[in-house]
């Protein structure tokens, strides 16, 4: 969330040796049923003073990288991960950067804008490319104004996107959609184009339920937004978000996010976006907290909804997966948000940016950050930082299950990272993180995994501790126990 850098300057008052790892080289760890989880490292490009990659498999095996930076990065491979190339910049400055694919190929990249004292200030842009990022023809507009697709009356932060073309339907009536929340009481906003992401529809406020509004109001995380491709819930658009309790205002709201983000809330809607159903996916209660940083939402290849997510549920901060079998109606069994999570790492310490992705339905990759360092938790339920990881060492992992359906699921964890990709602090505080002294917010706040064709994953990570001004890198899964097709 590059963006809320430039947010923190209006709120302010409120607030070597190098590592060069050779392109294509395998690093091997142990794995599942399937043998050694074998992989590649390989780096996409350079930070370029950004950070948090996104990532969007297309049917053609075509795998697209975005990233927030000095402009908007845009990195596409044609070998599985092992090369990239680097595509067109549709717009710069850049704030939150998402990328997503519809059924056709063509790649949607969508920006947050930063400041830029007009009405497109802290609003999204949507732009389309038909030549896998080569050009962007194509730039979204609202119902409300021309120069930008969120059209939001308040300022937004953190979109998510995604796209999807109904039966009988092409790329130019593709049903494309987005989620962010505001910076005023924090709702959570769907719009949607039933054009190909030419022109989008009013927002619409998910948020529905008094309870759901009440642990929202001023104080919200998104987590992401999906389409279901096909099946009983064809069209059904999910929507995942942090949410925190009724003392979010005197906690600074939005602005600090030092509320404990102790809730997680879905969403969806089988009318385009129109009426919502809410649904608590887990609560923890007060003084746990899952903002380290967002509670991400994913589909299997039949639909099915997931949630990988931090939480310090126990005596750290560990990673956990909600699961729903029924439509969104039930998380791990249950409708009021008691269904226990599935812990995902084994081991003890400190571990952050939780990314899903599943393949066929209860068979998930998870990816991760993880120190052995036990950063602890404040009074009111935060990371102990920067203190508490001042020396902590950062690697990448990933945490995969064959077997969520039995609801005793076992994970397999593998560390991708040789060395580690980051050392000292990581900031999960958002724009709050200026004002806080000591804070490194050099990796943003994400990670991303996904799954191909072939069930192999795809881990998007930020390194600054190996390379020269930082990098971005992409852990490629080459063999081991996989989960099957990607869903998305």
């Amino acid at each position: 969330m590059r963006a809320r850098a430039a947010v923190a300057q209006v709120v302010a008052g409120i607030v070597a040796l190098i590592l060069m790892i050779p392109s294509g080289s395998a690093q091997a760890a142990s794995g599942g049923g399937g043998g050694k989880t074998r992989f590649t490292l390989n780096r996409i490009g350079p930070q370029n003073g950004g950070g948090e990659p996104s990532e969007a498999i297309a049917p053609d095996h075509t795998i697209y990288v975005s990233a927030p930076g000095d402009a908007m990065e845009f990195w596409r491979s044609a070998d599985a991960g092992r090369t990239w190339t680097q595509g067109a910049s549709p717009e710069s400055p850049s704030g939150d950067t998402s990328v997503n694919v519809d059924q056709s190929g063509a790649v949607y990249e969508s920006n947050l804008n930063v400041i830029t004292g007009d009405q497109n200030t802290l609003q999204v842009d949507l732009f389309k490319s038909f030549d896998k990022g080569a050009t962007w023809p194509q730039k979204g507009s609202s119902a409300t104004v021309d120069s930008n697709a969120s059209g939001q009356p308040a300022l937004v932060d953190r979109q998510w996107t995604d796209a999807w073309i109904p039966p009988g339907h092409t790329t130019n009536t593709a049903t494309v959609c987005m989620t962010y929340h505001d910076f005023g009481p924090s709702q959570m906003w769907v719009s949607c184009s039933f054009d190909g992401g030419r022109t989008f529809d009013l927002p619409v406020d998910a948020i529905t339920s008094p309870l759901a509004q009440a642990d929202s109001y001023c104080n919200t995380i998104p987590g992401g937004l999906k389409i279901v491709p096909s099946g009983p819930h064809a069209g059904r658009i999910y929507v995942a978000w942090l949410a925190a309790d009724p003392a979010n205002p005197v906690t600074g709201c939005n602005i600090t996010q030092l509320a404990a983000f102790h809730s997680i809330w879905s969403a969806y809607s089988d009318n385009g976006g129109q009426t919502w159903t809410d649904q608590l996916v887990y609560d923890a209660g007060p003084l746990h907290d899952g903002s380290e940083i967002f509670a991400d939402l994913t589909l299997d290849n039949q639909g099915n909804p997931y949630v990988g997510f931090v939480m310090n549920i126990n005596s750290e901060y560990d990673i956990w997966v909600e699961s729903s079998f029924d439509g969104g109606t039930t998380w791990n069994g249950k409708t009021d948000g008691t269904g226990a999570p599935f812990r995902v790492n084994t081991d003890q310490g400190t571990h952050f940016f939780a990314a899903i992705a599943a393949g066929n339905p209860g068979q998930v990759d998870v990816a991760y950050l993880d120190t052995p360092t036990l950063i602890g938790s404040t009074p009111y339920g935060k990371p102990n930082e920067p203190s508490g990881d001042a020396n902590a060492d950062w690697n990448v992992f990933v945490g995969q299950s064959t077997n969520l359906l039995t609801g005793s699921p076992t994970f397999t964890n593998t560390r991708l990272t040789p060395v580690p990709m980051h050392h000292g602090d990581i900031c999960t505080l958002g724009i709050f993180c200026a004002a806080v002294p000591g804070t490194n917010r050099n990796l943003l706040d994400f990670i991303d995994v996904q799954v191909d064709s072939s069930g192999l994953f795809h881990v998007a990570y930020t390194d600054d501790h190996n390379y020269a001004n930082g990098a971005l890198v992409m852990a490629n899964q080459t063999g081991g126990t996989k989960v099957g097709a990607g869903g998305h």
